[in-house]
This record gives C-alpha cells, structure tokens and sequence, in this order.
C-alpha cells in the first residue's frame, strides 16, 4: 500500500511540473471568473454567519458588493447583517438564481451547494476560487495559499511523506497536495467524525494522570469535549490571550464542580517562540491570533519551555491561528525530554501540512505522525504525534 501511495504522490507532482509557473498564475488568478462565467461579477453569498461576514469585509476592501446574503436560518430571513439583506434561499434563487453566482460562505458547505444547484440556481460556487481572484484580502491566514508553494517545497512534501506510518495519513497528504494544487473537490473524500477532533481513541491509549494543555482555548470548547470523554487527569492548563474568549473559558470552567475548578489553570498567554509581547488581533472569536508588529494589542506571550509547570503536560492540543510552528519550536525542550501526545492543527496555512509534521519530527524523532481531518475541504485537520509509549 505504501509503494502505492508513493507512486500517486511521484504521479502528483509530475502531473503539476507539466505545468509552467506563467500558466499556474493565469489558471488561479481566473479560475473564479470562469466558473462564475456567463453571469459577471454579481455575487451572493450563502452564508450570513461569522464565516459569510468576514468575507463580506474582505470583498468590500476592493469595492465588491454582494446583491445580498441568503441563510437557511430562517431567524435572520428579511433582516440586515452588517448592512446587506439576508433573503431567505427561495426568495434568494427566486431573484437571483439565474443573474447572479451563489458563493457558499460556510464550512462543510456541499450540502448547501446540492441544495442551490437543485433549487435552479445557475452558477453555485464555493469559496476558495474566491481566495485565488483576491490573494492579498484573503490568503494565505485562511488555509488555502499561492500553489506556487507546493511546486517550490516538493522536497519537504516528501519528507513529510516518508515519516507517515500510515496509509490513511499519507493518502490524506496526496489528497490534500492535489486539491490545494487546483482546488477540485472530487480529490476529497468525505472526512472524519467531527466529535473525535483532538482526542481519536484509534491512535492512542489514555492515560489515568493525563496532564492536558488547550493552546489556544477559547471559550472552553475543547475542555469540555475532553471532560465529556469521562477521562481520568491529573490538571488542565488552558491558554487564552483574547479577553472576551476567556471570559467565556473563565465561565465555563466556573461552572465545573468544586473538585474539577481546581485541577484547572488558565493562563492569559499567547504561546510562541519568545517570551515577552507580541502583537495580537483580539477579535473575540475563534479568530484571535497573534500578528505582525504594530497590528493589534501588546499582549504576553510564553514559550511552552519557559512556563511554571506544576504538572508535566503529557497531552498538548495547540489551535492558535498559524502560530502552531513558533509554539513547538518554543517547546522544544519539552517535546524532547517529556514527549508529551501533540495534537496540532494544520489548516491554517498551506505549507503547514508539511511544515509542521516535519518540524515536530526534527525536534523529537521518537514520535509516530499521523494526519486526520474532521471537515470538508482542508478545514479542521489535525496533525497527532504520539510517543511509543501511547500508540493505541
């Protein structure tokens, strides 16, 4: 099976030299008109959630107007958000269906795009062509990045290749080479179960003093998946720099019991390669991360290696919004002396899928790497390094 997955991957590559960099800018670049062709620059956008109204902000930063957004919620049906209708998806394709393109703005948007398509729409779109036609609003912090990248880290790809031990990890990285190369979605299958993100009982055994550390913790979503598993554990530790998140983390841990409240530590922290204040984009939502200098806040940040642990972690989830690799490298020590389970998201950038198994295993070679994702696409997915000592 490996010689076979091997030889997709050589397959894969060479289908993408056959094709010079002048043409590669050209198909990205009017990949989005074409599929929208005949109907223009008439867009609406399916999808008035968080997700529908960044891309809204990021459209109107080039003078895009959508005709409106369409919503199967039918609570915000004939109202405004940020100052578009919201129609609801009959009175949409009714009005629009055969003038405008329909660009679903939601995760795991297939059903919705199914749902248009039978509803008579003309043109019904996903989002990432949309990333292509407007590189510098929407690339490369929402996961899908310049193809160019692929062509430039062959190298790395097979490294990271090379160090899978499994046939559904490394058939996952050809998958993913191949959509993010031409974003075609039949190179996706279907994914994971959503409710085993983070924590796969496939991969590794549980631990009765299992010492837990959420990077990146939110409002406490992950804790509460963890807890809800029933597990045994010494301490949580969760990091969270955004105030308004961790007020929502701070509630809900408030609202644990008496004995669970006190095996949990949260920290105001971001977590990198520093200690010391970094930039960070508070937005209140999933989407606070730290930044380049000078575009946000001055908030603290902690390398792993540097913080007063009072339990050694032996299970760490890191979903900071592209820091991941800063973050490992800053707990390099830890990685190698205590080899703690890793549990890493990898979407956030393209050459992260890569990147990011090969920096784990260049700090800490004892681990097995695995790769799963939990959503369509090249959302949620997560790369698991588990020490030997764990493997399930």
């Amino acid at each position: 099976m490996r010689v076979q997955a091997e030889q997709q991957l050589d397959l894969i590559l060479e289908k993408i030299a056959t094709e010079s960099s002048a043409q590669r800018a050209e198909r990205c670049q009017g990949l989005f008109d074409r599929l929208a062709a005949p109907l223009g620059g008439k867009l609406v956008l399916f999808g008035a959630g968080q997700f529908g109204q960044l891309v809204l902000e990021r459209l109107r930063s080039v003078g895009v107007e959508p005709c409106c957004f369409s919503d199967n919620n039918r609570s915000v049906w004939d109202k405004q958000v940020n100052s578009v209708e919201v129609l609801s998806p009959t009175a949409a394709v009714e009005r629009f269906g055969q003038t405008a393109s329909f660009v679903v703005t939601i995760f795991n948007g297939s059903a919705a795009r199914k749902q248009l398509t039978e509803m008579g729409c003309e043109r019904v779109l996903p989002i990432t062509p949309l990333f292509w036609k407007y590189p510098k609003q929407f690339m490369p912090d929402l996961g899908i990045g310049e193809p160019e990248r692929i062509v430039e880290e062959q190298e790395q790809i097979r490294q990271c290749f090379a160090i899978l031990p499994d046939e559904q990890s490394r058939q996952e990285l050809c998958d993913q080479v191949s959509w993010r190369y031409w974003l075609e979605p039949e190179y996706l299958p279907l994914p994971e179960h959503s409710g085993e993100i983070y924590f796969p009982s496939d991969l590794m055994k549980d631990a009765d003093d299992e010492v837990f550390v959420d990077c990146g913790a939110f409002d406490g979503d992950s804790i509460r998946s963890f807890l809800r598993r029933g597990r045994k554990f010494a301490h949580l530790y969760a990091l969270e720099p955004d105030v308004q998140n961790r007020a929502l983390l701070s509630k809900s841990v408030g609202a644990l019991s008496e004995d669970l409240r006190q095996k949990i530590t949260v920290w105001p922290y971001a977590t990198g390669d520093l200690d010391g204040q970094v930039s960070f984009a508070a937005t209140g939502d999933v989407a606070a991360r730290v930044g380049a200098a000078g575009t946000g806040l001055n908030i603290e940040s902690r390398k792993l290696d540097s913080l007063d642990w009072q339990f050694t972690p032996t299970y760490i989830k890191m979903d900071i919004e592209g820091s991941e690799p800063d973050a490992l490298a800053g707990g390099a020590n830890l990685l190698r002396d205590a080899q703690p389970v890793l549990a890493i998201c990898l979407y956030h950038r393209l050459e992260h899928l890569w990147q990011i198994p090969n920096l784990i295993h260049s700090l800490s070679p004892g681990y097995s790497m695995f790769i799963r994702r939990y959503a369509e696409d090249g959302w949620e997915q997560v790369c698991y390094a588990v020490p030997q000592s764990r493997l399930a």
